[in-house]
């Protein structure tokens, strides 16, 4: 046995040895405290306060009691109570009020209906009359009185009962003293058990030793300030603030200890989580408590105090069903919770119907069960910690004693895989790496797949590229070519005139007639409208070769293989470039509008990539309108172009508009995904916008889609300048 077993087994038997002692005190208290004079008083009724005169409490109506000790209620209000003696029976001694619960007290003695003297007190400790004394008594005149009364009236913010005895001083002193050795004693043995739990909640580390020691602290409190013994603390006393509210304070603290201690003890929120939550449910109402203690409205916070209290009888269910789960340590907690709950319930039984229970308060041990119920709790709760440790300890070697086992178990088990796991191994490589080679293959066939895919797009562009620039070109050369037919035609007629004169003057004709028949002939030709004519078709072929210069140099510009070198350019020209090439395949398809802004800044770019991008947005929003099914009359494509200040930097935004068919935003949100297209199968790769916007990502430009079904779509892109 270990030194803790060892002092464990010695605090527990000096513990059982002083419950014995404790009980076997209760008999000899009980010679003591006795004859309760509650059958000789009067309750008046009637709110009197604390200053009534003596004609007013006797006229006031009066019921006679029916029990020794008088049980007032709970209702915060003064409350008188006329006590009848006989001054040969009663002179000289005392009349103890045997209660540590009262907040006020006022005492009038009448003799022959004349107050004698008026004595105020208050509850706890220090009475102006008995100050070695708990309790407040008050001395009985010695003088011959034919009718000799006593006004005791009473206040306080708990349940007001009030056991009244009459005895000489000395022994009132002498109940008074074994009162005190009793709760010497008792709060001894609470101290002990305190110490001890705490010492073992610093041994074995356990969180539950240390709500113990809180939950014991609050069991002692609670006991000894019933009892009237908060005194012994600064600032406690008598009426003071603190002192009229320690019973409920320690009440409220003894309940929250309480319930944190017992989730603990028996793990409610793992093995009864309904538990649990009631148990947390009522600890809430402390709360409503301390607000009606620091509101004054004291008699309401004891009510509900009590009303939390009886969360203390959910502990014998909540024991029961951790019991069968397995917990053997839950069946102390039972045992010791419903011992300490039957002595509880006595006493508030008690005190609340004590005019139904035959005098029970009169009998002095009820007063003391509490005490010795809370020692009979502590202790067996201490055994359930100490059996509920001696338990971990116990599953915790069989816990290690079963991965131990399991733990060579597991290495005889992985010796036996590992040969297995080599051959494994061995085979599984060579499978890994015939797949790794088809997979080789399987991805450069991708790759030659995708760039197969890329250059099929490329191809695209330039198909279109080139079907632009065939129509383009085609215009001035035709022009040109017919203007040079007619040209022919006409210099040949100048040409016959010519040679003509040439003739005449070489054979030496006629000159006249020669030159007669020569006018007549010019005149047949209209020379004039000949050479006007050849003027005009000299101005068409100029203008011919004019445009095909023009496309000529767009062509040059978009198709310009820049590779990855970067040079400034503007966008307004490289815009104007792509037009050229998309004027004739999209004339007959929509209504192109075009809105470039004019002295825009140029930009660090790749012209022909920037080319391709323009030309496969513009190309499709063009598209878009197609497919919205609209007249071409009424298919818009709008290409801007603007100087503008985003987050403080200048810059150059690009804005290609339609009122095509638009997006939904799961479409939008997959439209830069490679091969992702809307297009009938064969229409398209779904490449385009996927290389669009990597060729801006390359450039820093950002693209922003505003779109929706049905409104058409905008795509805004924004270059750093």
């Amino acid at each position: 046995m270990s030194a803790l077993d060892t002092w464990r087994s010695m605090v527990q038997r000096c513990c059982l040895f002083a419950l014995l002692a404790h009980m076997l005190v209760l008999p000899a208290k009980a010679q003591f405290e006795s004859n309760f004079i509650g059958r000789e008083c009067s309750i008046l009724e009637g709110s009197w306060g604390s200053e009534p005169s003596l004609a007013d409490l006797e006229g006031a109506a009066r019921e006679r009691s029916l029990t020794g000790v008088v049980n007032l209620g709970n209702d915060g209000a003064w409350h008188w109570v006329r006590v009848e003696l006989l001054s040969s029976a009663f002179g000289g001694k005392h009349l103890e009020l045997a209660t540590a619960q009262l907040d006020s007290v006022v005492v009038m003695t009448a003799c022959n209906g004349v107050v004698h003297h008026r004595e105020v007190a208050t509850g706890g400790s220090g009475s102006n009359v008995l100050i070695d004394g708990t309790y407040p008594s008050f001395p009985i005149t010695e003088e011959l009185c034919q009718e000799l009364l006593m006004y005791v009236g009473v206040k306080s913010g708990k349940q007001l009962v009030l056991p009244m005895r009459v005895a000489p001083k000395s022994q009132l002193r002498e109940w008074s003293s074994r009162r005190n050795v009793f709760y010497a004693f008792y709060a001894g043995t609470m101290l002990v058990m305190l110490l001890y739990n705490l010492v073992l909640y610093f041994t074995v580390e356990d969180r539950s030793y240390l709500l113990y020691v809180l939950f014991l602290i609050g069991v002692a409190a609670s006991q000894l300030f019933l009892a009237g013994y908060q005194w012994v603390l600064p600032g406690w006393q008598g009426s003071s603030w603190l002192g009229i509210r320690s019973v409920h304070m320690v009440g409220m603290f003894s309940g929250v200890t309480t319930i944190l201690f017992v989730n603990r003890f028996l793990d409610l929120a793992r093995k009864g989580p309904t538990y649990f939550k009631l148990f947390n449910g009522f600890m809430s109402l402390y709360l409503v408590a301390g607000a009606f203690l620091v509101a004054g409205k004291l008699n309401w916070a004891y009510q509900v105090i009590n009303m939390v209290a009886l969360a203390a009888l959910l502990v014998v269910p909540a024991s029961i069903h951790v019991k069968r789960q397995g917990q053997r340590s839950a069946l102390f907690l039972l045992i010791a919770f419903s011992f300490f709950l039957l002595t509880v319930v006595l006493f508030a039984f008690s005190q609340s119907f004590g005019h139904l229970t035959g005098g029970l308060l009169e009998q002095p041990w009820i007063h003391f069960a509490m005490p010795v119920g809370s020692i009979v709790e502590v202790v067996l709760l201490s055994i359930a910690l100490a059996d509920r440790i001696n338990q971990l300890k116990k599953e915790s070697a069989q816990d290690r004693e079963e991965k131990l086992r399991i733990s060579e178990l597991n290495e005889q088990i992985t010796k036996q895989q590992n040969e297995v796991l080599e051959r494994n191994v061995l085979e599984r490589t060579e499978e890994l790496e015939e797949r790794n080679e088809r997979l080789r293959s399987a991805l450069d066939e991708l790759k030659m797949a995708q760039d197969q895919l890329v250059q099929s797009e490329k191809l695209a562009s330039i198909g279109q590229l080139t079907a632009g620039i065939a129509h383009e070109l085609n215009n001035p050369i035709n022009f040109v070519s017919s203007s040079a037919q007619s040209l022919r035609r006409d210099f040949e007629d100048v040409l016959s005139v010519l040679e003509a004169f040439k003739k005449l003057a070489s054979e030496g004709t006629n000159v006249d007639e020669a030159v007669r028949s020569l006018a007549q002939r010019m005149d047949q030709m209209d020379l004039a409208f000949t050479l006007k004519e050849i003027e005009e078709l000299l101005n068409g072929i100029d203008d011919g070769t004019a445009r095909t210069s023009e496309i000529v140099k767009g062509l040059r510009i978009f198709s310009r293989m820049d590779g990855d070198a970067s040079k400034d350019a503007n966008v307004n020209d490289l815009l104007e470039s792509t037009l050229v090439i998309l004027r004739s395949p999209l004339k007959d398809e929509v209504q192109l509008q075009v809105d470039l802004a004019p002295n825009l800044p140029e930009i660090s770019c790749q012209p022909g990539k920037l080319n391709q991008v323009l030309m496969n947005l513009i190309t499709n929003a063009a598209q878009a309108t197609v497919k919205a099914g609209m007249p071409a009359e009424d298919r818009h494509v709008r290409v801007r172009t603007r100087q503008a200040v985003v987050e403080g930097a200048t810059c150059v935004q690009v804005a290609v508009e339609d009122n095509g068919t638009g997006m939904t935003e799961e479409v939008k949100s997959q439209i830069f995904n490679p091969f992702f297209t809307t297009k009938e199968v064969g229409e398209g790769t779904g490449l385009g916008l996927s290389i669009v916007k990597g060729i801006l990502d390359d450039h820093n430009a950002t693209l922003e889609i505003q779109t929706a079904p049905g409104e058409g779509t905008i795509f805004l892109i924004t270059f750093p300048s």
